[in-house]
């Protein structure tokens, strides 16, 4: 029987302490951060977009990303392979995630679109076609 011991506790905490009282440690951390989708920003410049996702503790190695019918799809798989460990408790496992964006029609440099990994958040520029930039007001000759 599965008796929770701190139910006013929804915190992570709160999970390690019924997890740690919990009769049956077979289910241990299990069903917990299974899938995720990380945090964007989307920022726009005259020149384009940049999209940033938060994705800590993984190599640039993991990621895909394709384009496809003006969607950008970006996704990440990694697993932890620690062969001969054996946990009590584990919070942080295989990570996977899809992300994708919308992109504008006929605004996308696509041939130009390229990325960074840098210190946890992984970087995509998305430069516009040279038509679609804003060139600010201008002036209108009459004839």
């Amino acid at each position: 029987m599965r008796t929770k011991f701190f139910p006013a506790q929804p915190s992570t905490m709160g999970h390690l302490l019924n997890d740690l009282f919990n009769e049956d440690w077979s289910t241990l951390g299990m069903n917990r951060n299974e899938s995720w989708s990380p945090k964007a920003n989307i920022r726009e410049n005259e020149d384009g977009w940049g999209i940033e996702l938060a994705v800590p503790g993984m190599s640039k190695d993991s990621f895909k990303i394709e384009l496809h019918d003006n969607r950008l799809n970006i996704s990440a798989q990694v697993e932890n392979k620690e062969e001969g460990e054996k946990y009590r408790y584990r919070e942080f496992k295989a990570l996977s995630f899809q992300r994708s964006f919308n992109l504008p029609k006929n605004m996308v440099d696509e041939d130009k679109i390229s990325a960074t990994y840098e210190h946890g958040v992984l970087f995509v520029n998305v430069p516009k076609l040279e038509e679609a930039r804003d060139r600010g007001p201008r002036t209108i000759e009459i004839q």
